[in-house]
């Protein structure tokens, strides 16, 4: 590596570790109680719990967080996780409500409020934010003065901590493995339901566990009808020449990852073309995304591009969306989200081109938001890492 380039890749590491919240998001949820005059918030699901805690299990039960305003953390889970918890995070208080037992309750939620109405911290408090249930619920636990936090936590966790990226990149990084089987099974001709299998095993075994697994893999014309629920892999084999949309979101230890790439197999210049478009659509466009952009400037831009390239064609779905304990937040990249780009959200960026009845292509790769603007999520990464 050059002197030049080493300087780049130093400057580009600084620019993304920035763009990292300089507050955790346990200390940004804490301002919030300070400037709402809330003791506590009480943040019911297994998201909030990943989120808070760091604990996710596959088919985890149901479970809660408290989240004091001096910085305590309680875990609220069945009796069965306690133990697997405690081996994930042993930072925290962990309390267990309900009897033991698998499907003995089927009422688990009126369990695990009573658990909360019990807990003295709580009964204690002069006000209390709540998140995951609604207000008729908070209002019938009797929590102190409740106040929803739910949208004030979702925009909180819009910008992600250095963890949650790393945390991002590993699921993305396994959606990645996952395309290697794809690209062999278009060079084979197997089915769209042959190969779907294929990404979903490998992607799985190479992080040996089960994983949460959505994909579109279309072949041919059924390209041209973009995505599920409208067109789903079938037995549909990839002939020579055809194209092959596969579209793999993966989740692992909470957190998303959503990449796309479209595949020929053999040769066909015209959907070879409109890939080397696509793909400079798609750079072009990430270059100019930077903090206080509109997502949906960000749509026009992308919509315009794509006219442009592709003459005819449609362009029926978002261009992109935020990441991370949903493969699909906020931002979302499309003509009635006027919300903008803040350093330290990850964002999917997805265009694509149809053509009705004939073929459809789509390109897509996370990107971090930074102060000098997108840069793709491994990327960025690797310039911190290149930091020492």
């Amino acid at each position: 590596m050059t002197d030049v380039d080493q300087q780049r890749t130093s400057t580009r590491g600084q620019a993304v570790l920035e763009s990292f919240p300089s507050d955790s998001r346990f200390t940004r949820i804490q301002k919030l109680l300070a400037e709402t005059s809330l003791d506590c918030v009480v943040a019911v699901g297994s998201d909030y719990a990943t989120w808070l805690t760091g604990y996710h299990r596959y088919l985890a039960g149901l479970n809660a967080v408290v989240l004091m305003a001096d910085g305590g953390i309680t875990l609220f889970i069945s009796p069965e996780e306690v133990d697997v918890a405690r081996e994930i995070n042993d930072d925290i208080e962990i309390q267990s409500f309900g009897e033991g037992g698998f499907g003995l309750d089927l009422d688990s939620t009126s369990t695990l409020l009573a658990a909360l109405r019990g807990f003295k911290p709580l009964r204690d408090a002069k006000g209390v934010g709540f998140a995951g249930v609604s207000a008729s619920t908070a209002s019938e636990v009797d929590w102190s003065s409740p106040v929803g936090l739910e949208d004030e936590l979702v925009r909180i966790a819009q910008r992600k901590d250095l963890d949650e990226a790393k945390k991002i990149a590993v699921a993305y990084n396994l959606c990645w493995e996952a395309h290697h089987a794809v690209e062999t099974g278009v060079n084979e001709g197997a089915s769209e339901l042959e190969i779907f299998t294929r990404a979903q095993s490998v992607a799985q075994l190479s992080l040996g566990q089960p994983i949460e697994f959505v994909a579109d893999v279309l072949a041919g014309t059924n390209t041209a009808q973009v995505c599920c629920p409208i067109a789903v892999a079938g037995a549909k084999r990839v002939e020579v020449g055809e194209p092959l949309i596969a579209d793999i979101a993966v989740r692992a230890a909470g957190y998303w990852g959503d990449t796309c790439r479209s595949y020929i197999r053999g040769e066909n210049d015209e959907i070879r073309e409109g890939l080397e478009k696509l793909t400079k659509i798609l750079d072009d466009a990430t270059l100019e995304f930077r903090p206080g952009m509109p997502a949906n400037e960000a749509h026009r831009n992308i919509n315009r591009a794509l006219d442009s390239a592709f003459p005819g064609s449609e362009f029926p779905h978002h261009g992109g969306h935020g990441i991370g304990l949903s493969c699909w937040q906020g931002p979302h990249i499309i003509p009635s989200d006027s919300s903008v780009f803040e350093p330290g959200m990850i964002v999917a960026v997805e265009p694509g081109a149809y053509f009705a009845n004939r073929w459809g292509i789509r390109r897509e790769n996370e990107y971090l938001i930074t102060r000098d603007g997108a840069v793709e999520l491994n990327d960025a990464l690797a310039s911190i890492a290149s930091q020492g």
